[in-house]
C-alpha cells in the first residue's frame, strides 16, 4: 500500500519568503520556529520584527527583589545575545519595553545603537513603568534624571535621527527636558510619523515641544493617552493653559504636519489645551482624529462630543482645511 503524505509547501519556499513569514509572528513565536527543522534553525535570526518586552520574558508575579533583579539581568543578556547573532541587514520594526530602567542605561544605549545601525523603519521605545502614576515610579524617574551622566540622553536621541516612524513614552518626555537643545547638538530628526504615549501631565509638555522643534519633517502626530490607574498630583511650575497660549511655532507646524490623532480622548482640559494650540498654529493641518475612550458613561460622552464640535466650529484655526472627526469607541 502506497502511503500518501501531504506535501510540505513551506519547505518549497525560498529562505527570503520564510523570513518574511517569520517576521509577521510575535517575537517569542518567531524564536520557536528554530526547532522546526535544521533549515529553520537560523532563519529567525533574520527576522525584520524585533520586540523585546520585559513583560513577555519575566514572571510579573515575582515579588522577591533579588529574584526579579536576577531575571532582569538574564533578560538583558538574552537581548544582547540575540543582537550579537542577528544576521539580517535591515529591521522593519524594533520595540524595546523596559520599565524602571535604572541599572540598564548602557544596555538601552547599546540596543538603540544596534537598531540605528540596521536602518530601523519603525521604532518603539518604552521605558515607563506600568505603574507610572504611583509615587514610587515617579521617584524612580527622578532618580534616573539625577543619573543623567550615566544615561546619555543626547547620545540616545542621536541614534534616533533617521527613524521615520517613532514611538516614545512619558519617561522620555521627562528625560529629554534635562538635555540642551537637541537642534544645536545634532542635525534635525527625519521622523515623519511620531506617536507620543502620554498622561498629558504638565511636566510632559516641554518634552512635547522639544520633539516638535526637533522633527521638521513631521507629517503625523499621535497622542496615545494613558488614563488608567490613580492620578498622582504633582506641583509643576507651569500652568497648562498659559503654557499652550503662546503662539510660538515650529517648522513642522508651518510646512508638514497634516494629521493629528488622539487615542483614548476624554476631553480633559490638558488634552484640549494641546489640541487648541496645534489647531491655532498648524498652517497645513488637514485632519484631527479623536478616538473616544472606551467605557465612558453618557454624561462623559456628551462632553467629548461637545469638545469635538467646539474645536470644529469655534476654535480659531490657522488652516482652513482642518476637519475634526470624532470616532466612537
Amino acid at each position: 500500500m502506497v502511503s500518501r503524505t501531504k506535501p510540505d509547501l513551506l519547505s518549497n519556499l525560498p529562505d527570503c519568503l520564510l523570513v518574511l513569514i517569520i517576521s509577521f509572528l510575535p517575537f517569542k513565536q518567531s524564536v520557536q520556529t528554530s526547532v522546526l527543522a535544521k533549515r529553520w534553525r537560523n532563519l529567525c535570526r533574520e527576522t525584520t520584527n524585533l520586540v523585546f518586552k520585559e513583560s513577555e520574558f519575566i514572571n510579573q508575579s515575582v515579588v522577591d527583589i533579588e529574584t526579579k533583579k536576577s531575571e532582569r539581568a538574564l533578560f538583558a543578556g538574552v537581548m544582547h545575545e540575540w543582537i550579537s547573532r542577528f544576521t539580517g541587514k535591515t529591521i522593519e520594526n524594533f520595540e524595546l519595553c523596559l520599565p524602571e530602567p535604572v541599572g540598564f542605561e548602557a544596555d538601552i544605549i547599546s540596543l538603540i545603537e544596534f537598531a540605528a545601525s540596521k536602518q530601523t523603519k519603525n521604532l518603539v521605545l518604552d521605558l515607563s513603568s506600568p505603574n507610572s502614576r504611583e509615587p514610587g515610579a515617579i521617584h524612580i524617574i527622578m532618580l534616573v534624571k539625577f543619573q543623567n551622566n550615566i544615561l546619555d540622553i543626547t547620545r540616545l536621541f542621536f541614534n534616533l535621527i533617521y527613524v521615520r516612524n517613532l514611538t516614545i513614552c512619558p519617561f522620555l518626555l521627562e528625560m529629554i527636558q534635562d538635555c540642551d537643545d537637541l537642534m544645536e547638538l545634532h542635525e534635525p530628526m527625519k521622523t515623519q510619523h511620531l506617536v507620543i504615549k502620554t498622561h498629558m501631565y504638565p511636566h510632559e509638555f516641554a518634552g512635547m515641544t522639544i520633539f516638535l522643534n526637533s522633527c521638521p519633517e513631521l507629517e503625523s502626530l499621535t497622542f496615545d493617552t494613558d488614563t488608567t490607574g490613580p492620578i498622582v498630583r504633582r506641583s509643576p511650575p507651569i500652568d497648562p493653559k498659559t503654557f499652550w497660549l503662546n503662539n510660538k511655532t515650529y517648522e513642522c507646524l508651518e510646512r508638514t504636519l497634516k494629521v493629528v490623532k488622539v487615542k483614548n480622548f476624554r476631553s480633559k482640559s490638558n488634552e484640549l489645551h494641546v489640541l487648541q494650540y496645534l489647531i491655532r498654529t498648524g498652517r497645513v493641518m488637514e485632519q484631527l482624529d479623536l478616538y473616544e475612550a472606551k467605557g465612558l458613561n453618557d454624561d462623559k460622552r456628551m462632553l467629548v462630543l461637545a469638545a469635538a464640535e467646539e474645536m470644529q466650529q469655534i476654535v480659531k484655526k490657522c488652516s482652513r482645511h482642518v476637519r475634526v472627526t470624532l470616532h466612537n469607541a
